[in-house]
C-alpha cells in the first residue's frame, strides 16, 4: 500500500465533509464519500455545481462570497476559518464551520475545504442568547434592583432598576464605590459584614442610602458571595426600597403605643377604688401619727423617743403611699419604648405593688412561686408588665364573680428544659367561657359590663411581637386539690444575661 493510496483513504472515509476547489474559478474537482453524503449528490454531480449550488445563493451565503473566499484562501498561508449554509439536493440546510487552506497536488495549489457541522452549537448558542434576552428582560421590568460588587465595594455591574431606586442610571453607577451612596457609618457596617461573608454565603441587611434627589431612602438587600463564580466573579446585591414600608411601620407602632397607653389608663381607671381606699390608708395613718405628735408637743407632756417614733411611722406610711403612687406613674407614663435584657422574675415583682392593690381590694390572696436562677428575657419592660397587669387583673376580677371559698392568685415564672421563659397566672375563678380561643383573644371580647374589651388581644399582640405565646388552660378541682384554676400561660424566648 502506497503512501497516497493512505491519503486517499483519510480523504474518502474522513468525517467531515472534503471538498477539493480550483483556486481560481472555485470548480469542485473531488469530494469525499461524507460530502455526496451530506449533499445527497455523487461526486460526478458535485463536480457540475458551482459553489452558490451548495448554498442559500444570496448573500452572504452565494456563489461570489464562496468564490472570493476561495482564491483568497489560495493566496493565504494560513487556514481560513469561517462559518458557512450547506443545503443538500432537497432544500435542507446544515450550519457548518468551514477551514479553507492551501494544498499542492501533482505539482498544481487547490484549495481544501472541510465543513464540520456546527448544528448542535448553533442550537445551544441561540438557547443562550433566548436565555439571555429573557434575563435581560426580567432585569429591566424588574421594581428590584441588581448589582455586582467587587470585594473593596466597586459597582461592577448595575442594572436598569437602579434608576427609580437611587434617581442615577447604571452608567453613572457603574465604577463607583457603593460607599460614596452611603453614610460613614453605614459604610462601615458595609464593610464588616461583606468582609466576613463567606464563599457561597448570603446575608439581608437593611441600611440607609442617599438617592439623587438628596433624600435618604432605607433599602433592604440580600447579598451573595459569588467570588468563586467565574461568571460572576463578585458579590451578588439584590436591593429593594422599603421607606414606604419602614414609615407604615413605624406608624403601626406609634398606633400601638398609643393603644397601649390608653389601655393602661384604662386598667388603672378600673382600679380607681381600690387604689383610693389603698392610698386612704396610709393618708390616715400619717394624719393620726402627726396628730398626736402635735398634741403631746401642746400639752409638754411628750418625750423626745416618742415622737420620733410617731414621725418614724409617719415616714413609713408616706414612703408606702409613695410607691403605690410612683407604680401607678411608671406604669401609666407614655415613654418611647425600648427593648433590653430583664429579669421576668423582676418584671412581674416590680407589679406587686399595684397588683396587690387590686388583690387586697378583692379579698384575694396573691402569690409568687418564682424560679431561684435569673429568668431574662429580651424585652421591652413597659409592655411586658402591661401584660402582667392585665392578667393579673383579669383573673383578680374572675374570683369576684365567682365567689368561691379558695380566692387565690399564683404568679410563677420559670425557665424551661427548651431555654424558654414560662410566665403562668393561676386564678380560682369562674374559669374559661365557653367559646372558641380565637374569640377570647379577639379584639373587643369582654365579659365585663364596662370593659373596653381590649386586654386579651393586646396582651396576645405584645407577647407576639417579643416571639412568644400566649394561651390559657383550665386545672379540674379533681387534678387541682379540690380547686380549679384557670391558667394563663406566657412563653417567651430567654437570653443570655446582658454583660454588665
Amino acid at each position: 500500500m502506497t503512501a497516497s493510496t493512505n491519503y486517499r483513504d483519510v480523504f474518502d472515509y474522513a468525517n467531515d465533509v472534503m471538498v477539493i476547489h480550483d483556486k481560481d474559478s472555485g470548480e469542485i474537482l473531488h469530494a469525499n464519500r461524507k460530502a455526496c453524503e451530506v449533499y445527497g449528490c455523487s461526486v460526478e454531480e458535485l463536480r457540475r455545481m458551482a459553489i452558490g449550488d451548495l448554498t442559500r445563493n444570496h448573500f452572504p451565503y452565494d456563489n461570489d462570497e464562496g468564490l472570493r473566499l476561495v482564491r483568497e484562501a489560495a493566496t493565504t498561508p494560513e487556514d481560513k476559518l469561517f462559518e458557512w449554509v450547506i443545503r443538500d439536493r432537497a432544500g435542507a440546510e446544515t450550519a457548518v464551520e468551514v477551514s479553507l487552506k492551501p494544498i499542492t497536488l501533482d505539482g498544481v495549489v487547490r484549495v481544501l475545504a472541510i465543513a464540520r457541522d456546527i448544528t448542535e452549537r448553533k442550537q445551544a448558542e441561540a438557547a443562550l442568547r433566548q436565555k439571555e434576552r429573557y434575563y435581560r428582560r426580567l432585569i429591566e421590568r424588574s421594581a428590584d434592583g441588581i448589582a455586582i460588587l467587587s470585594v473593596d465595594g466597586i459597582i461592577r455591574f448595575a442594572g436598569p432598576s437602579i434608576l427609580p431606586l437611587l434617581g442615577v442610571p447604571p452608567r453613572f453607577a457603574t465604577g463607583r464605590s457603593v460607599y460614596d451612596f452611603v453614610s460613614e457609618a453605614e459604610g462601615e457596617r458595609f464593610r464588616e459584614i461583606l468582609g466576613s461573608l463567606p464563599p457561597e454565603a448570603d446575608t439581608t441587611l437593611t441600611y440607609r442610602i442617599l438617592h439623587r434627589n438628596g433624600l435618604w431612602r432605607v433599602h433592604e438587600a440580600t447579598c451573595r458571595n459569588l467570588v468563586r463564580d467565574p461568571a460572576v466573579a463578585g458579590i451578588l446585591i439584590n436591593f429593594r426600597d422599603i421607606t414606604s414600608r419602614v414609615q407604615d411601620e413605624e406608624l403601626a407602632h406609634a398606633r400601638e403605643r398609643q393603644f397601649g397607653h390608653i389601655a393602661r389608663l384604662s386598667t388603672t381607671g378600673e382600679m380607681a377604688a381600690a387604689l383610693a381606699h389603698e392610698l386612704n390608708q396610709p393618708f390616715f395613718a400619717i394624719l393620726n401619727f402627726v396628730a398626736g405628735c402635735r398634741r403631746q408637743i401642746q400639752s409638754g407632756s411628750y418625750s423626745e423617743a416618742g415622737i420620733l417614733r410617731a414621725l418614724e411611722l409617719a415616714q413609713n406610711e408616706a414612703e408606702r403611699a409613695g410607691k403605690i403612687v410612683n407604680t401607678v406613674r411608671n406604669f401609666t407614663c407614655k415613654s418611647d419604648y425600648q427593648r433590653r435584657t430583664a429579669d421576668l422574675r423582676r418584671l412581674a415583682a416590680d407589679m406587686g405593688e399595684l397588683i396587690g392593690v387590686r388583690a387586697r381590694h378583692a379579698g384575694v390572696t396573691l402569690e409568687y412561686d418564682m424560679d431561684a436562677q435569673p429568668c431574662w428575657v429580651e424585652c421591652d419592660d413597659v409592655l411586658i408588665q402591661q401584660v402582667v397587669v392585665n392578667l393579673a387583673v383579669n383573673g383578680i376580677e374572675s374570683i369576684e364573680q365567682a365567689q368561691g371559698d379558695c380566692r387565690r392568685l399564683r404568679i410563677s415564672v420559670g425557665r424551661q428544659s427548651s431555654g424558654r421563659i414560662k410566665m403562668t397566672l393561676a386564678d380560682t375563678g369562674h374559669g374559661l367561657p365557653r367559646i372558641s380561643p380565637d374569640k377570647m383573644f379577639g379584639a373587643f371580647f369582654t365579659t365585663k359590663r364596662e370593659g373596653l374589651g381590649i386586654g386579651l388581644s393586646l396582651c396576645r399582640s405584645i407577647v407576639e411581637s417579643h416571639g412568644g405565646h400566649l394561651w390559657m388552660t383550665e386545672a379540674a378541682a379533681r387534678e387541682n386539690g379540690g380547686v380549679r384554676e384557670t391558667r394563663c400561660h406566657v412563653l417567651l424566648p430567654g437570653c443570655a444575661a446582658q454583660a454588665a
